[in-house]
């Protein structure tokens, strides 16, 4: 008799293969439907960029390259950007895998936990350690991910082109509210966010900054990045 690993082992197989019974190929159809509605709705942007039969195919391959590990849907399509960077139907758009890892990020920053409150009642040490907020993550392209960003949202008005020579580009994606936002940033703030991320004090943070960006201004950062939930003790 099968051990049950062994059973689950053959039916997920018999699951990732062609043919099978019909009452198979139905649950077949199932599972990499809801596969591909998470994907879609992970990567919405990928998706009006690829169009709507192209993306339901790349999320297949991608289904039978990567099947989903967890019972959790929003924890599915993590790898979807080293997928499309080697995908060679994807190709012709050196662009996407930085659009996905940025969709991403935005994906877990809903889900992430809300970052706790920055409290300026107690008394920092002299030389203090931040860190970024749960929902917060950088990411620094060749390609104007920012504008990619905002030309996509629902609710945007105005001109729809991308230069796509205009970058590179640094972004932060955070979530301030409910709604998870992605902003450009200069070099130096990023350059202190990253050093932040990275575990590093306030002081050798700023330092880093200044030395990537002689513009980047130390009291104003502090104050933009506290303020808008970036930044949490």
């Amino acid at each position: 008799m099968l051990s049950l690993p062994d059973v689950q082992a053959q039916f997920g197989a018999a699951l990732l293969a062609a043919g099978g019974s019909p009452g198979m190929q139905a649950y077949r159809g199932n599972v990499f439907g809801n596969w591909s509605k998470a994907l879609a709705g992970a990567y919405p942007i990928v998706r009006k960029i690829v169009g709507q039969e192209f993306f339901d195919a790349l999320a297949r391959q991608f289904a039978l390259a990567c099947p989903s590990a967890c019972g959790d849907l929003n924890e599915y399509g993590a790898g979807l950007a080293r997928f499309v960077a080697d995908f060679p139907h994807t190709a012709d758009l050196p662009y996407l895998p930085d659009v996905a890892r940025m969709e991403w990020f935005a994906h877990r920053a809903y889900y992430a936990a809300d970052a706790v409150p920055f409290d300026f009642g107690t008394a920092l040490p002299e030389n203090p350690c931040f860190r970024l907020a749960p929902p917060c993550a950088l990411l620094a392209s060749d390609w104007p991910l920012g504008r990619i960003w905002r030309v996509h949202q629902d609710d945007y008005q105005g001109p729809v082109d991308v230069d796509l020579a205009s970058g590179p580009d640094r972004i932060v994606v955070h979530r301030p509210l409910w709604r998870v936002q992605v902003q450009s940033v200069a070099p130096g703030d990023f350059r202190f966010l990253e050093a932040t991320a990275a575990g590093e004090t306030l002081e050798a943070a700023l330092k880093a900054a200044a030395a990537a960006d002689a513009a980047f201004d130390a009291t104003l950062a502090l104050a933009r990045w506290v303020d808008a939930g970036v930044l949490t003790r």
